[in-house]
């Protein structure tokens, strides 16, 4: 699988977003989204008391980002967030690949996590989010595309955010939501991939590069490492 990296002029400026409640976006419709289809799945899981508001982008060029923030519950104790937007337009998958063009990506993070946006100048909050939209903007530019086994990360092995461990992210499916609520079937038959977010260490990505993702979530099921981010964490590549 293809390693995406980045560097820090992708860091985007936690100003050029807006944090509202859902329905009550504001956007440039010219510009290609996919909030009808991505709102419109959401409402087949979560009622009108649901917790749920949007970091919305406010200036957009080639897709329109927005981060939907769906707070936990008792019944179900991880944040989840969702991008919406990547699906707006088709990837470049090879012909020889068998995946979606369309894709979308998730995070689950513990409650306990800030997701206030006063908590967003420190970095230890915000990097999921970064992530987020760091991911949701290279395929089109690029002319590429996301799947199962991506990754995500520094040239320099730098932590993702000072003190958590993580270097990099992976992409990979679910284990912890169903594949009804990961896979979107829209009307106009446009069937769209979520893929949730799994950050890695350095070692357990050098593992990945050196084997496979299967074989490195072979390794998490081995020492019981849940889907929902969990900073210090074991790091099953030591």
């Amino acid at each position: 699988m293809k390693i995406i990296k980045y560097k820090t002029i992708l860091l985007i400026l936690i100003s050029t977003f807006a944090y509202s409640q859902k329905n009550e976006k504001k956007m440039n419709k010219n510009v290609p989204n996919s909030v009808e289809i991505v709102d419109n799945h959401l409402d087949q899981f979560f009622n009108e008391n649901a917790d749920i508001k949007v970091f919305d982008e406010i200036e957009s060029e080639i897709i329109h980002r927005d981060i939907y923030f769906i707070k936990a519950t008792e019944d179900r104790p991880y944040h989840i967030l969702l991008s919406c937007g990547m699906s707006a337009l088709p990837m470049k998958v090879p012909e020889d690949i068998e995946s979606s063009e369309f894709a979308e990506v998730m995070i689950l993070l513990p409650k306990e996590w800030s997701l206030e946006y006063e908590s967003f100048s420190d970095e230890r909050n915000y990097w999921p989010i970064r992530i987020m939209k760091e991911l949701m903007m290279l395929p089109h530019p690029n002319k590429t595309w996301l799947g199962f086994g991506h990754t995500l990360g520094h040239e320099d092995d730098e932590e993702l955010a000072d003190g958590i461990g993580f270097n990099s992210v992976m992409l990979a499916h679910s284990m912890e939501l169903p594949d009804e609520f990961t896979q979107i079937e829209s009307e106009n038959n446009k069937s769209i991939d979520i893929y949730t977010i799994i950050p890695l260490y350095k070692e357990e990505l050098e593992f990945k590069k050196k084997n496979s993702a299967i074989d490195l979530l072979q390794r998490f099921d081995k020492f019981g490492i849940e889907e929902i981010v969990k900073v210090g964490r074991k790091n099953v590549c030591e």
